[in-house]
């Protein structure tokens, strides 16, 4: 009996060592990310098949009764007949388009450009650049042997902490506490192996609020796209991370 129970607490005391030395080596990184702000360009491709779409509706569509929605004689009807005698039939049109009134003011209004003035300037420092682009945070590291390279935000899981809570501190620690984000989920993304040590990646969203680098970890940021990030990452990072960036 008595070498059993020093058997028991000789596995108990080595099963609890290695949680602690896998702890105090894991990492975190942060997908800190915008998402697009608007719809991107459509192809050729897709502006064919919605105009198809749209022809075949049209051709399939019940014939629009007027004396049903209008009463005869009134100015309603008037303007209503008025704009579909101006409409301008459309190259392949199977019918008449139906045109309502207010059409043509909506049809004159102008679109906002979708250059910005940051796109103009290259400012990578501006979220309102690359609207149609998601946009990942890259830091400039101010110390360590990463000091000068560009890197994900990231940092060391301590304590009791869980890979959702380490993310959080450590990314309010490198760029600042004036910044508002979400992390998504309590799961990794992926992981990359960097200088030794196991990096888990957790991907979180921007909600408001500025990035305000500390000058200790990091002097440095800017906001690029997946393809815009390969200027700035080691490319073996690079190569690893990119399977969990977004396409778009």
């Amino acid at each position: 009996m008595p070498s059993r129970t020093i058997l028991k607490r000789c596995l108990a005391t080595a099963a609890s060592a290695s949680p602690t030395s896998s702890r105090s080596t894991a990492h975190v990184g942060i997908l800190l990310k915008r998402d697009p702000v608007v719809l991107r360009d459509l192809t050729p491709f897709e502006h064919a098949y919605y105009a198809y779409r749209d022809s075949l509706e049209q051709g399939e569509a019940r014939p629009f009764n007027p004396d049903f929605y209008f009463k005869k004689g009134s100015s309603a009807e008037q303007r209503w007949t008025a704009a579909q005698q101006a409409a301008v039939p459309q190259r392949g049109e199977v019918k008449p388009r139906l045109v309502q009134p207010r059409d043509e003011e909506i049809s004159n209004l102008a679109a906002a450009s979708r250059v910005t003035e940051a796109d103009a300037k290259k400012d990578m420092k501006s979220l309102n650049r690359a609207l149609h682009r998601t946009l990942y945070l890259v830091t400039r590291k101010a110390s360590g042997p990463a000091k000068g390279k560009w890197e994900l935000p990231s940092g060391r899981v301590e304590g009791d902490e869980v890979l959702r809570e380490a993310a959080d501190r450590s990314l309010r620690k490198e760029v600042g506490g004036e910044l508002e984000t979400w992390v998504v989920g309590n799961t990794p993304v992926g992981h990359l192996f960097a200088d030794g040590q196991k990096v888990f990646y957790m991907k979180a969203h921007i909600l408001s609020g500025k990035i305000t680098p500390d000058g200790k970890i990091a002097d440095d940021y800017a906001w690029a796209t997946k393809e815009e990030l390969k200027e700035y990452l080691a490319p073996e990072q690079y190569f690893t991370l990119s399977r969990m960036l977004a396409a778009l």
